[in-house]
Order: C-alpha cells, then structure tokens, then sequence
C-alpha cells in the first residue's frame, strides 16, 4: 500500500511522534510506501521518514483546511491521520479527547480553570474540529489507544462503538530494557546512591509535575528528575538512570512513557486518567491513584519503593507486561485496520 500519514509537526519530546516514527520505519521494513503530510518534521537520518509534504498552516484548524486542500484520498490507498482532519480513512485518537481535558483542567483549576479553558479561542476551536471529525460521515474508522478514549468519544459524539477499534500503544521493548544505568546517571549528574524517581513528558501542568514534587518533597531521601527535553543520553539510558517512575497526569489517552518505563522494569505510579493504567495490575507492575493530587498517597508509595527488594519484585512482571506490548504487535493490529479500509 501507499499510506499517507498526517501529523502536524515534530516534537522531540513528544508521544505520538515517537509512536508515528517508530510505526512508519516498521510500515516501511514490511513493504509499504510512506508519504508524511504535516507542517514540519525533524531533518536527516534520524527520521524513518523519508517522503514528507508540507503544508502552510497557524493552528489546528487551518491545519485542517491545508490537508483537505491536498485531497489525499485521491492519490493514496488509504489516509491514515494522528491529527483531528476531517475526512481520513482512519483517524487515530492518540491525543484523545481534548473536551475530556479541558474537564480534568477545570476540575483541579476550580473556577480559574474553567475560565481559562473557555476564554482561550484555541479551546472552542480544537473542540468544534474534534466535533467535526466525530462525525461518522466524515472519518471512516477510528483507532483508540484506550478503552478510556473508546468511551469517551461514544460517550460524547455518540460515534458507532463498533466503528472504534481499540489498539494499544507499542514499543520496541527490548530496546528499553537494554538501557546503561551508569551511562545515564553519569549524563544526568545522579549519585551512585542517590533514590531517582523518574517523571518524562512535556506539559507540566498536565502531567502533574507539581504534584509529583510535592510527593517526592515528602519522601525522605528521594530527588525528582523530570526529562521534558531532548535528554543528553539516548532514553534507555535515562529509564536505566532511575528506580521508580511517577506520572500523576491529569490526562493522557494512553502515555506511552508507561510503556518505556515498565520495559526497563521500572515500578510504574500513575493516574486512572492515564489510559495505560488500564493494563496495569495494581501492587504487582504498578500503582494506580484516583487523582493526580493525591500527594500523600503516592508519598507512602515512594517511601515504600526506597525498599530496593520491594523495588525488584516488581521487575520482572512489568517487563513480562511490556512485551506484551511490543511495537510488532501494535504495528500488526494497525496493518490490519489500514487494510480493512483501503480503497
């Protein structure tokens, strides 16, 4: 097949971008022809992505309007977007339901936060995009990346459940468990006996960075590294580096540094607003709060992990979990899909 992918540019720290290179590079290894339509990309060898067009756009919407100028679907065998545009064949929902974050934001925000989702112009409009894109006369299928982003978007735009396909994210697993812990603690300035808990992600507000300061902030012993950049070692490296990681999100549709981290055999803490905590059982690969505020809990936890045996016993079933969700797996399951909908 000829794919054409749709992102509307390139973070380095960014989820979804490592997820559309690593799916692009695995499309490619099985025969497949990639073109990326997007605002910008990343340069040179580091990229899978050989094939790239650009469009001009400022936001979103405009976004929107550039890709559906392009008419896609006139050339290629399906389209295959990670970005709210109307009209592809298949719409993955990796950035979830922006309607659903907004509510997370107002509910930790109070009243400051109602007010500062509503009164940006960027909110109503990515509301009424992802309105438009639900449509089920518009986008043809829908992957979800959790059973969490499935039900809200049936919940919410009433699109037929059975037109939702649920596929996790996947990493190379093998890769992320393969990290050099000196090699990382020597880049990141760590101690040999220092207690690292580990946070990665870019949007402080929503991943809950202060939150996981204040809990770290009350575990004796304990130093926070939050990684919201390109880090000065390769990502293993720095999973390696740590001994728990700690993401008290207020939302994400399935954060894919779950992953990362649970192959490196890291204790995985997090939120049930984070579509990965679905996978995980509580106690044995991880922690699972109700809220991302919830500072004391997860500090018992933290003090409880100081424990290295009680560190270790959750090794080897967080790894067995990952390699359930290998990239091969995930990339299978969305081959699948694709073709179902090829034209």
């Amino acid at each position: 097949m000829h794919i054409a992918l749709i992102r509307r540019r390139f973070s380095p720290t960014g989820g979804a971008e490592r997820y559309l290179e690593r799916l692009a590079g695995a499309l490619q290894e099985r025969g497949h022809a990639v073109t990326l339509a997007c605002e910008s990309w990343q340069e040179g060898g580091a990229s899978a992505i050989r094939d790239v067009r650009r469009v001009e756009s400022n936001d979103p919407p405009s976004f929107a309007q550039a890709i559906a100028a392009l008419k896609l679907r006139d050339e290629f065998d399906v389209v295959f977007s990670l970005e709210r545009v109307p009209g592809c064949d298949v719409y993955r929902a990796g950035d979830g339901v922006h309607a659903d974050w907004l509510e997370q934001r107002a509910m930790y925000g109070g009243l400051l936060g109602h007010f500062q989702n509503w009164i940006k112009f960027k909110n109503r409009a990515m509301c009424a995009l992802e309105a438009e894109v639900f449509r089920p006369e518009k986008t043809r299928h829908v992957i979800a990346n959790s059973q969490m982003v499935k039900n809200a978007i049936v919940w919410r735009f009433g699109f037929p459940a059975d037109r939702i396909s649920v596929i996790r994210n996947g990493v190379p697993v093998e890769r992320f468990a393969s990290g050099n812990r000196e090699a990382g603690r020597a880049a990141l300035g760590i101690g040999a006996d220092e207690y690292i808990v580990l946070l990665v992600g870019a949007g402080r507000e929503r991943k809950g960075v202060k939150y996981a300061q204040a809990a770290v902030d009350r575990t004796p012993g304990a130093r926070l590294i939050v990684v919201d950049n390109a880090p000065p070692v390769p990502m293993p490296d720095v999973y390696a580096a740590a001994d728990v990681f700690l993401l008290p999100t207020l939302y994400d549709p399935f954060a894919n540094v779950t992953l990362e981290a649970l192959a490196a055999g890291l204790p995985v803490l997090t939120t049930r607003h984070n579509g990965g905590a679905e996978i995980l059982t509580r106690g044995v690969d991880g922690i699972v709060f109700e809220r991302a505020d919830a500072v004391r809990d997860m500090a018992q936890a933290l003090t409880r992990l100081r424990d290295r045996n009680e560190r270790e016993r959750f090794r080897a079933p967080a790894q067995a979990l990952a390699r359930q969700y290998d990239l091969s797996r995930n990339v299978e399951e969305t081959l699948l899909c694709l073709t179902a909908f090829r034209r």
